[in-house]
């Protein structure tokens, strides 16, 4: 087992429909815009994917705690997090592990992660800073790293209530007290979401219902594809000015069904989902 800690500064329109249709064996999709999210919580759904997927080569970005991380079973796994608190045994059931105490950007530009991992990612969870921009750079970068059957997961991108969707943790505290949803934050991360769907047709998006924040992952990638990086400032500028409001989530939600995660975690086919 090989443990790396490297210690860094931590200063730190309406959309078209998909181009892959949800499956039939989906129809049971949920509401256009959900109360609460009251499927599996998100661990649980990444651990059983993980497994059934036979996953070797893990990335996570943004590890906190390490309460998914902790939870993954697979071979090689990299943990990147601009400050860690670690409270689970991050090594479980894993033969290398190696994480990276650095803001995600110079993770991305510094570290080889394929030589690291000794292939390409065959799993990545991105659940780091809420706020849009962040998650696309995590997106496109993470996305070079894998092959086209790999799978990036993305967490908070489901907000079921205006109080969590500030830019501002801070804001979100503030203004979620004394509701039922006090503390939780997704910040803006749900506009990722409409950018694949606008600038990426290509991709294969999965909602699942995962509480509490919901989980959304993409597939049939392309680590050559370069439009995301490219017309990056071009993107953030539009999306910018985008409310960050419910009814503008409402309208992302209309044409991106969100599914139960019984529809995942049922089945060990996952053709119908993923690319296989």
């Amino acid at each position: 087992m090989i443990t790396d800690v490297l210690a860094r500064d931590t200063t730190v329109q309406r959309l078209e429909a998909p181009e892959h249709p949800v499956p039939e064996a989906a129809s049971s999709a949920l509401a256009a815009y959900p109360a609460d999210l009251s499927g599996d919580y998100y661990v649980t759904v990444l651990k059983k994917l993980a497994k059934t997927r036979s996953v070797k080569r893990y990335l996570e970005v943004g590890v906190n705690k390490g309460n998914c991380f902790s939870q993954i079973a697979c071979e090689r796994a990299i943990g990147v997090d601009p400050a860690f608190e670690l409270k689970e045994n991050v090594t479980n059931g894993k033969k290398d592990v190696r994480l990276f105490q650095m803001p995600s950007d110079a993770f991305f530009e510094e570290v080889d992660v394929r030589a690291a991992l000794g292939g390409p990612v065959d799993l990545a969870f991105l659940d780091g800073l809420h706020q849009f921009e962040y998650l696309l750079r995590d997106f496109y970068n993470t996305e070079r790293l894998c092959a086209p059957n790999s799978l990036i997961a993305m967490h908070d991108c489901l907000p079921v209530s205006e109080t969590m969707m500030s830019r501002s943790i801070s804001d979100t505290m503030r203004l979620s007290k004394g509701t039922r949803h006090e503390g939780w934050w997704t910040g803006d991360v749900w506009k990722v979401i409409a950018i694949l769907r606008k600038f990426r047709p290509d991709l294969r998006i999965v909602c699942l219902d995962a509480a509490p924040t919901g989980l959304v992952f993409v597939s049939n990638l392309d680590p050559a594809n370069t439009a995301l990086s490219r017309d990056y400032c071009r993107i953030v500028d539009e999306f910018a000015s985008v409310p960050n409001t419910l009814q503008a989530v409402s309208e992302v939600y209309e044409t991106q069904p969100i599914l139960p995660t019984s529809a995942i975690l049922n089945g060990f086919d996952h053709s119908l989902y993923f690319r296989a």
